[in-house]
């Protein structure tokens, strides 16, 4: 119950985060601060995104989007190796986070089949994604980066300034490499008969958080990509 409260809360409340964020960005700057003004319109512009999505072309160019994003990003047939990637954590997260919130049984049968399937495609194509791009996000590769022009960042209200871009992919990327290795690791060992109930019982719930905080490195991601 604990889990599935937090994980609920801490999901949205990022999310409501990077969207507040992205509504301050198209305000003028003197504009940008925490007020209830600011928060009501934020509320209406929310409203009517979330409305809009309902309607079967802005998933489509959604997706056209994410599809462009990939190949712009990843060359020849490595754009494959992050399309696959990303079908396989969409699998996890959602049918993860779904049995986590609505089921009290928990994952089980058919879906957990194939949850531990698409587990271990991810785990490969995650390690060929940290062999291909993980040198873009080292810190002399990032201060770089950051010296040269770049759309909007990440703003923070309360410093009210806004980090660069570059930033806030490298941290999500890191996060979401961190967390893919915990989650496999709590996953192997989760499955090795070296462990005895205790040990069983701290796998699962390593698992469970590093999911969840593996969305939100992905939420982070997601939101990066947008100019």
């Amino acid at each position: 119950m604990f889990f599935g409260m937090a994980s609920f809360v801490l999901i949205i409340a990022i999310s409501l985060r990077i969207t507040f964020g992205r509504y301050l960005n198209h305000l003028p700057e003197e504009k940008r601060r925490i007020s209830l003004e600011n928060f009501k319109s934020y509320l209406r512009w929310i409203a009517g995104w979330k409305i809009s999505f309902l309607k079967l072309n802005r998933w489509d160019r959604a997706i056209d989007y994410f599809a462009g994003w990939g190949k712009k990003n990843y060359s020849g047939w490595t754009v494959w190796v992050f399309y696959l990637m990303s079908l396989c954590y969409v699998y996890l997260a959602l049918s993860g986070m779904f049995f986590a919130w609505f089921v009290p049984r928990g994952l089980f049968g058919f879906p957990l089949l194939l949850h531990v399937a698409a587990g271990a495609l991810f785990a490969i194509t995650l390690t060929v994604i940290l062999f291909l791009k993980a040198r873009h996000y080292l810190p002399e590769r990032l201060r770089t980066s950051a010296a040269g022009p770049s759309g909007p960042g990440f703003w923070c209200p309360l410093l009210k300034k806004s980090f660069p871009r570059i930033y806030i992919q490298a941290a999500a990327f890191w996060l979401f490499a961190l967390t893919g290795f915990l989650l496999a690791a709590s996953t192997l060992g989760s499955m090795l008969p070296y462990f005895n109930y205790p040990a069983q019982i701290l796998f699962f719930n390593l698992h469970r958080w590093s999911a969840v905080f593996s969305v939100v490195s992905a939420i982070l991601g997601l939101d990066s990509m947008v100019e």
